[in-house]
């Protein structure tokens, strides 16, 4: 048992003994490494220049081939005024297409609630606008066609890369700055970049529109729209060694 213990002992002692002789020990003498952590923003506004909308038609009725008929008349109304008034067909593209049944109850003859069927179908498409300054227009002529659903409204810039490198760069720019006035006042001198990371926060305002067929439009005016300013933030995380 004596022999035993005295043999893990020893173990112990020579493991020791090694740790403190180790690069990565206690005992190495080697100091951290003094760095300076900064961190930088670039922020870039811009006008939208595209937005992007879903424009729908809902159709109901208690016969299905009526609710269909008329809802695919509409659509195709609706679709046709898009192009006559300069939309691209690539920038038309169909997002869902829905048929689905739905029972109320309504008071029959002598009084019973009677199950009534009625059948729902909707047609979205979603449309890209190129030229911002039309889109109130677009909207007012697709609900004069039939459209009674119009989900949100986003605005956006087609060369959004662009603008990424911009706001990347003025980011990296100011944390520079920052250490190196840092640097300055506590009298050091920066050496190479240790680290950076990047982060991208792109904020986008939306537009919400709803439209209903029964929805007067005010003596024939357009929708009016608000494109509001887009802004791209990016954030330049970087620690500097210190000479």
């Amino acid at each position: 048992m004596k022999k035993t213990l005295l043999s893990v002992l020893s173990i112990l002692v020579v493991a020791a003994v090694l740790a403190g002789c180790s690069p990565n020990g206690i005992s190495s003498g080697d100091k951290p490494m003094r760095k300076i952590n900064v961190s930088g923003e670039g922020i870039v506004k811009l006008e939208p220049d595209i937005a992007r909308v879903n424009i729908g038609v809902r159709s109901q009725s208690e016969d299905i081939s009526e609710a269909f008929a008329e809802n695919t008349a509409d659509a195709e109304s609706v679709i046709q005024s898009l192009l006559d008034m300069g939309i691209e067909q690539k920038d038309i593209q169909t997002r869902n297409f829905n048929i689905y049944r739905t029972e109320n109850r309504m008071p029959g003859p002598e009084g019973e609630a009677e199950i009534v069927q009625t059948y729902i179908v909707e047609n979205t498409v979603a449309v890209t606008v190129r030229e911002l300054d039309s889109l109130g227009e677009i909207l007012t002529k697709v609900i004069e066609e039939g459209a009674n659903t119009i989900n949100g409204i986003t605005f956006d810039i087609e060369d959004r890369e662009a603008a990424i490198e911009e706001a990347r760069s003025k980011a990296i720019e100011d944390a520079k700055s920052q250490a190196e006035a840092i640097a300055d006042a506590a009298d050091v001198e920066l050496d190479e970049i240790y680290s950076i990371s990047i982060n991208r926060d792109g904020s986008f305002p939306v537009a919400r529109v709803e439209a209903m067929a029964e929805m007067p439009m005010g003596g024939g005016g357009s929708v009016p729209i608000a494109e509001g300013q887009l802004t791209v933030r990016v954030t330049a995380n970087i620690a500097f060694s210190i000479k």
